[in-house]
């Protein structure tokens, strides 16, 4: 409180006598006149009229004395009440002379009142605005509030968290340094649009702002409110698609051109050349095979996507599945002169899984390390059962691993995060094997769905080695707590993206 204002109120709460006094005379001064008439007429002595005037003067202080000392007391009172911020109610004033019936006691009473109301809605205000602010920053998008002149008076956690907690005050050509963001807060704060939508890039975040003019005006002069809303996965799952589709065409447009090209061919100038014509069908068939497994790649990976949040329960035996797979591919290997060697030897190898799922992983994963591995060296799959130590991602504490060796062309260290991309193919071992450059993209989806990992590690020393981890792992009844054992949620593990599963 300014001295000025503690002056004022000092000024209301005394009362010097000589106000007082003043009162006083101000009262009696009509009767002075009354006295001074009948004495001028010679109606009455003056020193009667002088007697009479004290007379009625002394009757004035009596009366007046305790209604003005009320009304003091009633001043001091209220201006005590102005001046608090909180706390208990002051001290009732002492009033002389009343009964509950009395003005004086009947407007200590509604003062009282009134302020008790006050209070009441003061604190329900004050609540409300809590709530409010409590609701705002459990808001997971961040909002900044504008007053009319573009300047941020009030900002929601997740604001803060982006821009720093020192974002309020700041205006938003301070904030940001996009023209057509400041354009559209202008038209919207000088009334011309009451909502304005834009995309805006951050870093390596994009996001959709809104900037909407509020219905009426917020806590500090709030007229207008910009949200952000983080779609950087949006756009990076649109643009995903689209090389998805562009990729996908591009590698049916190539078999089916060359299939077209020989089939003109066979239909004119090696319509009687036997020999060219076995040599164009083999091509041809060569083509549609791969036309054909390129497809059903394309449909698998499409139908394990659908399925991805299904949750697995089946249990299931990997080495059984192993030697199924190293079964099935033996023939291949011996064809390229490739020993294939598994070794199975675990404690425990029952997992929770999909057979059919977990099949297509080990087939491709062995399928890729005979086809690139050297001709006459080998291929080992080795098991066995680890700890969780560096696979975090993983909400699980026991491993089941997977490590699939071969002594191929090592791959380089800067391709090795790409391998999983889908239709990416190392440059240098495109024309070794054939392939859709979906396998070990349908590989990740999989581990995905089964809450796993693939590790990738090559060198020309040690050879290749892809190595799977899965989770050895129970049905789960009902959790005891809302994270797993390693702090994680699988169905929030399930949002990460297939590259996220790799750990070069």
């Amino acid at each position: 409180m300014s001295d000025e204002e503690k002056k004022n109120n000092q000024s209301i709460v005394s009362d010097p006598p000589y106000r007082f006094a003043q009162r006083v005379l101000m009262i009696s001064f009509p009767t002075a006149l009354v006295l001074l008439s009948f004495a001028a007429m010679d109606e009455i002595q003056p020193l009667s009229a002088i007697l009479g005037f004290c007379m009625v003067v002394s009757f004035n202080i009596l009366f007046t004395m305790p209604f003005l000392k009320n009304l003091q007391s009633l001043t001091q009172y209220t201006n005590t009440l102005a001046q608090m911020q909180n706390g208990p109610e002051p001290e009732l004033p002492t009033l002389e002379n009343t009964d509950d019936n009395d003005e004086s006691a009947q407007i200590v009473h509604a003062i009282n009142k009134m302020r008790s109301i006050w209070v009441t809605r003061a604190e329900q205000l004050e609540a409300r605005t809590l709530s409010d602010s409590a609701v705002l920053d459990s808001l997971p998008d961040p909002l900044l509030m504008l007053d009319r002149n573009g300047v941020i008076n009030g900002a929601n956690q997740a604001a803060r968290a982006l821009f720093g907690e020192t974002v309020r005050e700041k205006s938003l050509k301070e904030l940001f340094y996009t023209p057509a963001l400041i354009t559209a807060a202008d038209s919207v704060l000088s009334g011309e649009s009451k909502k304005e939508s834009l995309e805006l890039v951050l870093g390596y975040r994009t996001f959709s702002v809104k900037i909407e003019l509020l219905p009426a005006a917020a806590n500090e002069g709030a007229v207008a409110v910009l949200s952000l809303y983080d779609i950087t996965a949006q756009k990076k799952l649109e643009q995903a698609q689209i090389d998805f589709v562009a990729n996908a065409s591009h590698e049916l447009k190539t078999p089916l051109s060359i299939l077209s090209g020989f089939i003109e061919t066979l239909q004119t100038t090696a319509r009687d050349d036997p020999k060219a014509q076995q040599e164009f069908l083999k091509i041809m068939q060569a083509q549609s095979a791969r036309m054909a497994q390129l497809i059903q790649n394309l449909l698998s990976l499409s139908k394990i996507q659908m399925n991805e949040h299904d949750e697995v329960t089946e249990k299931v035996d990997v080495c059984e599945i192993l030697k199924a797979v190293r079964l099935g591919l033996k023939e291949k290997a011996a064809k390229n002169n490739i020993t294939l060697t598994l070794k199975p030897s675990v404690p425990e190898s029952v997992i929770l899984g999909d057979t059919g799922e977990l099949t297509q992983v080990f087939q491709n994963l062995i399928d890729n390390a005979i086809k690139y591995a050297k001709e006459g060296s080998s291929v080992t799959i080795t098991c066995r059962n680890e700890e969780n130590v560096d696979q975090k991602r993983i909400p699980y504490d026991r491993l089941f691993a997977v490590t699939v060796h071969n002594a191929g062309d090592p791959i380089p260290p800067e391709l090795q995060p790409r391998l999983t991309e889908r239709f990416f193919r190392v440059p240098s071992l495109k024309n070794k094997a054939g392939g859709t450059g979906l396998g070990l993209a349908i590989v990740v989806q999989i581990l995905k769905h089964h809450f796993g990992a693939l590790k990738i590690q090559s060198s020309a020393e040690a050879g290749t080695n892809f190595t799977v981890y899965l989770p050895m792992r129970e049905p789960v009844q009902a959790p005891e707590t809302p994270d797993d054992a390693r702090g994680g949620d699988p169905e929030a593990q399930s949002e990460e993206s297939p590259e996220d599963l790799k750990t070069p």
